[in-house]
């Protein structure tokens, strides 16, 4: 529908979940593709990938040493060697094409496929060899230092579930298995879209009255990380002509706009405005602080978030709705960022009515977390975000925290280095 709300459409102020499930209805999983492994990372897969075959798919030795019947060591001992012919040796890539027999033995490399017969390995360490026989001064026992085919993944069984992100771990598995090239969801394309006249480049001269666009800059960043492909960012002045423009170009060629400033009710806020003569509105208003004007809706069918124009409440916005947003549309089992509990470290007050979201950094204690505000907590108070572990909830309708409550924190990271056990 183009002109206005949707049909049915709710536009008084909703609480975080509510908006959240809102946007993440207004967005599906975008199309598969088919990569190598190789070029895989950080995609999520689309189906269940299965093991074709066990891994390892043969037994194979754990050791440099020799393959032997165990029970022919079992007198072993550093003062009466057994000996055992060495009657060959296999090397790890080439298929043993000899079989252990009682009182023999054969020379393996680490990996290397067990000879049929043998059921056990003695290390090198614990032998010496000589004109072709092999001295073993320690007894070794059926299925040591061996690992048994399938002992890491049987044939069949879910070596990687649908929507995991594919890491190094994730691909080298895959890989392992043969299962290359392995279908995955491509990346959203998002263009963003930041208003305002009094933007300029962060390496412009600034005149009076203008500031340097650092929310460009952010917004960038928070997408790439979440895994989009960003295809296109623009500056777009206080004109509704302008702002018409720019977003008929955003969603020509995009999965997702993204924009920030002009949301709210000023006089030079023209972007709800244009979105609704484009397209339609579903939420603008979300009762959590800071960042509560978030717009939801669709410049023709292509999906549209607006973000408030104060630079803590983009970061803040882009977590709590952005992000999941993306990562829906990635087709990401886990959507959200995880949450620990830990205790506050100074006491916090605020009006009911909105969910609070403070900013801080985390120290490891010796009874758990701590979260420790980061400064000032207004939303344009950038440095509060530098050094942020994530944001605290103080919940809605509290006024108070005390100094040692406990909270929930969601994680953006996790500190480095000391503290952290």
């Amino acid at each position: 529908m183009v002109g206005g709300p949707r049909r049915g459409a709710r536009l008084g102020v909703l609480s975080v979940e509510e908006a959240r499930r809102r946007v993440l209805d207004a967005v599906g999983v975008l199309d598969p593709v088919d990569l190598d492994v190789a070029d895989a990372a950080g995609y999520a897969v689309v189906e269940d990938q299965a093991a074709p075959h066990a891994l390892p798919r043969f037994d194979n030795s754990a050791m440099d040493g020799y393959a032997v019947r165990a029970s022919d060591t079992y007198a072993a001992h550093e003062s009466s060697p057994v000996e055992l012919e060495v009657i060959g040796e296999v090397q790890a890539g080439r298929p043993p094409d000899r079989e252990v027999e009682p009182g023999t033995s054969v020379r393996i490399m680490t990996g290397a496929a067990v000879p049929r017969g043998a059921d056990g390995i003695v290390p090198v360490e614990h032998t010496s060899e000589s004109d072709g026989v092999v001295s073993v001064n320690q007894p070794t026992s059926p299925g040591r230092h061996v690992r048994p085919a399938g002992d890491d993944i049987e044939a069949g069984a879910v070596a990687v579930r649908r929507g995991t992100e594919l890491g190094a771990g994730e691909l080298a598995l895959l890989a392992s298995l043969g299962l290359s090239p392995v279908t995955v969801v491509r990346r959203p394309r998002v263009t963003i879209l930041v208003t305002g006249d009094e933007l300029v480049a962060p390496e412009a001269e600034v005149a009076p009255g203008r500031i340097r666009d650092s929310n460009t800059v952010a917004l960038r960043v928070l997408a790439t990380e979440a895994g989009a492909e960003i295809v296109g960012s623009e500056r777009v002045p206080d004109d509704r002509g302008a702002t018409l423009d720019a977003f008929r170009r955003a969603a020509a060629g995009s999965d997702l706009v993204i924009s920030s400033g002009g949301v709210a009710v000023g006089r030079y806020d023209f972007v709800k405005d244009v979105v609704q003569e484009l397209g339609h509105i579903d939420l603008w208003r979300v009762a959590m602080q800071p960042g509560k004007p978030v717009v939801l809706g669709a410049v023709g069918d292509t999906p549209f978030m607006g973000l408030p124009g104060n630079p803590v409440s983009i970061h803040v916005g882009f977590e709590q709705f952005v992000r999941p947003a993306i990562r829906r549309m990635r087709g990401c089992r886990s959507l959200l960022r995880p949450t620990l509990e830990a205790s506050l470290a100074s006491e916090l007050e605020k009006r009911p009515g909105r969910l609070h979201f403070v900013r801080v950094r985390l120290a490891q204690e010796s009874g758990g977390w701590q979260a420790v505000p980061t400064g000032p907590q207004g939303s344009h108070i950038q440095s509060s975000l530098v050094d942020c572990h994530g944001v605290a909830r103080f919940p809605s309708e509290a006024t108070r925290l005390e100094a040692g409550e406990m909270v929930t924190v969601e994680v953006w990271k996790l500190p480095d280095g000391e503290g952290v056990r």
